[in-house]
Order: structure tokens, then sequence, then C-alpha cells
């Protein structure tokens, strides 16, 4: 599944948002179902292979997002990063930055960016240390982006994270939750304490 989000004629290159797929290591209580679990299928590679040369029949220079799920649990992504920059298209991956430290050396080589996403019901700390190797010693020419999940509940956390970014002259985003399913009300800003959401709005640097 994918999506072109624009093409029009007087737009230089043309940007496609994919979804890879619902499996994911990760069960985010605001994640909802509909695109995530942790038992969905991969699809076959040689599938995922002939979507890219369709979409390099679209007549223009195509800037690739991959998503999930989380794109970087299926078995042949290594393959699939390869076949994706052999068709010489802009490659950027979202990830909650859980494979190997090695994985994200490799192929910070040959990928345009990451974007990592700190999901705070788990451990976004041993993410934290793998981005700050990547930056450290990781020679690599991808830009790195991370995806600040501000849950209302783990607040303390959030800012803890966002300090240590701007520590290290990261490019985050606060995402405030958009509730999806279950016992919720539809906005986490209809649950955040005041100070909390005044700090967010000050804070994004998107």
């Amino acid at each position: 599944m994918y999506k072109v989000t624009s093409k029009w004629n007087h737009q230089d290159s043309i940007k496609v948002e994919w979804n890879l797929g619902k499996r994911c290591n990760y069960d985010c209580t605001y994640c909802p179902s509909v695109i995530h679990d942790n038992f969905s299928p991969h699809t076959d590679i040689e599938i995922l292979k002939s979507t890219v040369d369709k979409l390099s029949t679209l007549g223009k220079p195509i800037r690739l997002s991959l998503t999930g799920g989380e794109p970087t649990v299926h078995p042949k992504i290594e393959e699939l990063i390869f076949y994706i920059k052999y068709k010489e298209m802009y490659l950027s991956i979202t990830t909650n930055g859980t494979r190997p430290e090695n994985f994200y050396f490799k192929q910070g080589k040959i990928v345009d960016q990451y974007v990592f996403s700190f999901h705070f019901e788990h451990d976004w700390r041993s993410v934290l240390l793998k981005i700050a190797e990547l930056k450290i010693y990781g020679d690599m020419s991808c830009n790195m982006l991370v995806n600040v999940m501000a849950h209302h509940s783990l607040m303390k956390e959030c800012r803890g994270a966002v300090q240590k970014l701007k520590d290290m002259d990261i490019p985050y985003c606060i995402r405030r939750i958009r509730w999806t399913e279950g016992d919720h009300d539809l906005f986490d800003d209809m649950k955040y304490d005041q100070n909390d959401l005044d700090w967010i709005l000050q804070n994004d640097s998107s």
C-alpha cells in the first residue's frame, strides 16, 4: 500500500508514503490495529520490487518514505533498500530504532534520511544511544530526525528526551498523540496538563 501525495506538473518530484505492512514489534496503546499487529504476513520481496518499478515509471524523481507498522522488521528490507537506491530514488525510513546498531550504520551510508520515533511506553533510551552513536561514529551521509511521541502521562520522559536531543543538536518534532481506539478522547490535547501543553507548543522544533 502506498500513497502518491502529489503529482502536479509544476512540481519537480513526487513524494510517496509507502506503508510496507502492518507487522510491528511494538504495541503502542495509541496506535490503531488497522495499521499495526505482530502477526500479519510480510509482503513478498518481488511484489515490493515490482512496486518500485511501477513508481519509477511516473516520469519524475521519486521521494520515497517507508513506513508501517515497522518497515525494518521485513526480512528482506535490506534487499529492498538496495533496490530502491539502484533505481536512484530518494529514500527516507521511519523506524522505531530497534534494529541492531550495525543495521543503521550499514544502511545509513545509502539511505537519505532516518526518522526515528521515541515511544515512551517502550525502551526509548536504547534508541537514543543508537542515535548518539550514529551521529558520532556513523560516517554517514543521511539526515536524522526524531519524532517524539508525547504521551500525556509520560511527559517527564518526553521532556528529558527533548533536552538530550537539543544537547546533541539532533532535529526533532514533538508529536501530540491522536487517540484512535479504545476509551480515549480524540486528541491528547484534552488530557495534557496545561503546563505540558504550553511546553510542547514552545519546544516543538518542526
